[in-house]
């Protein structure tokens, strides 16, 4: 099995930046102290293959899903993100027609509006009743990770439409208990 190549104090910041983190959460999630990610990241640890922490910073990264690239030819070390969930190209702020949220998203090469019904909504947030704007928004960034995963499973299924939309439902998600 090769060895994992060596990685940058650079390519630790692009992969923070792939995983939507900062410096506390990634030391959070490396079981590190803060000292220790900045310094990596601003290049004061010496050799950086012989000291600890690394390797907890790395496997951090690659749990959400940051692959470390080696250089090759002309181009050096580089990151990139595997495609677990799709990518929103831009986050909703408010609501839209029929008080759903409707959002762009990059899968696998294409782009597709996610619509999220009003009924859906309510049903994540387990309201009874309508709530305001702002509370729906804040659904989508308490609930990212379940519609995009969801959005992934309908665009995967062929469910876009010719508007290049996919209608979630509530049979998209799983029913909590």
């Amino acid at each position: 099995m090769p060895e994992d190549p060596p990685i940058t104090p650079s390519q630790i910041r692009a992969g923070r930046a792939l995983a939507n983190w900062s410096q506390d959460q990634l030391a959070e999630a490396a079981s590190v102290s803060l000292s220790t990610v900045r310094d990596y990241e601003k290049e004061r640890r010496g050799n950086i293959l012989a000291v600890g922490g690394l390797k907890a910073i790395r496997q951090a990264l690659e749990n959400q899903g940051v692959d470390f690239l080696r250089s090759e030819g002309d181009f050096g070390p580089g990151v990139r993100l595997r495609a677990v969930i799709p990518n929103v190209l831009r986050w909703p702020t408010k609501l839209g027609r029929f008080e759903s949220l409707l959002f762009p998203v990059e899968w696998r090469g294409q782009e597709v509006e996610v619509f999220v019904p009003h009924e859906v909504l309510n049903d994540l947030g387990r309201y009874r009743k309508s709530q305001s704007e702002g509370e729906y928004v804040r659904l989508f960034e308490r609930y990212r990770t379940a519609m995009l995963t969801a959005a992934a499973t309908a665009i995967d299924a062929g469910r876009v439409g010719k508007d290049k939309r996919v209608h979630l439902t509530l049979d998209d998600f799983p029913r909590k208990t």
